[in-house]
């Protein structure tokens, strides 16, 4: 390569460049001016500008985007903490909503077998792709919000079903559903009849029950004993209170083994069955009274339970 500077001439300096092969005989000739020197600084000042702003853009965009995979990463990591709180809360709603149905369930009769809580039930259908979507982290938030609310409007039934099961169980055990003597027969049904002394027709407000002296005599249902006393009529009696209005009566006994005030359950032995009072013989008088009005006891003893079976040797 040679480099031959011819000197100044009209249009200035010129660099002329001869570049020729050791052993070939082809020759390469470079004239440099001004002008294409300053077209070539300009060209490599233009690349290195270039080449460095899209240096400085990639670096910015990556600077972008690792900022916003941080935003991301907190945003996520906030609502997951956010949705396994409101999941924690729902499994303990859910396991309240257990506990509830179960009891519910055995206050209503209903087998175990029919409804399990203990496991999910079995779902399925037919897969529908054009009407299905992706599920969004939103709809994930709605969706556990709805899950949320709806638990507690079913924890707000089942309590107030509860309550009213509860309500109707104790009802149901205040009601005289147990037989007042295990032993006897009806001897006089409720309603209109002959009087066996004046022979005169009366209304009669009971049921009489015709045993053996010193039958035992049981409570027909739950409550407390209002009245354990003497009448001209009735002879020794017994009244209990059952709450909500209702009344048992108990007269002609021989023997109260209750007193004035005492709480007695269903089916409790509270006296013994005699001939007190206004009686031709040994016999229970049993009334039923609701608000005070004597009510017919079949109506409530239809479907009564009798109480243990009595030992008549025992009686003798």
């Amino acid at each position: 390569m040679h480099a031959r500077s011819p000197g100044l001439g009209r249009k200035g300096y010129v660099m002329q460049v001869i570049m020729v092969h050791p052993r070939g005989t082809r020759v390469l000739r470079f004239e440099l001016t001004r002008l294409r020197v300053a077209l070539a600084v300009v060209l490599i000042c233009a690349v290195v500008a270039g080449a460095s702003s899209a240096l400085t853009w990639l670096f910015a965009s990556r600077l972008a985007g690792s900022a916003a995979v941080a935003r991301d990463n907190d945003y996520l990591r906030e609502n997951l903490a956010v949705m396994a709180t409101r999941v924690g809360e729902l499994q303990a709603r859910m396991v309240r909503l257990d506990a509830l149905g179960e009891r519910v369930s055995g206050l209503a009769g209903i087998s175990p077998q029919d409804f399990d809580f203990r496991h999910v039930p079995p779902r399925g259908g037919p897969e529908k792709p054009a009407r299905s979507s992706d599920l969004t982290l939103p709809d994930l938030e709605a969706a556990l919000r709805q899950l949320g609310e709806d638990a507690d409007h079913r924890a707000d039934y089942f309590n107030v079903v509860e309550t009213t099961l509860q309500d109707r169980q104790l009802s149901d055990k205040r009601l005289p559903r147990v037989m007042p003597v295990a032993t006897g027969y009806n001897a006089s049904s409720f309603g209109a009849r002959i009087d066996p002394f004046s022979g005169r027709r009366v209304q009669h407000d009971g049921v009489d029950f015709a045993a053996p002296a010193g039958t035992p005599i049981v409570a027909a249902a739950g409550g407390v004993v209002v009245a354990q006393e003497w009448h001209h009529e009735y002879g020794n009696m017994i009244d209990i209170d059952h709450g909500n209005g209702l009344r048992t009566r108990y007269a002609h006994v021989s023997r109260s083994l209750v007193r004035n005030g005492d709480l007695v359950r269903a089916g409790q032995n509270i006296a013994q069955v005699g001939s007190t009072g206004r009686s031709t013989g040994a016999h229970l008088h049993f009334e039923v009274h609701v608000d005070g009005q004597a009510r017919n006891p079949a109506g409530f003893l239809m479907t009564a339970t009798a109480p243990a079976p009595t030992d008549r040797a025992a009686i003798r």
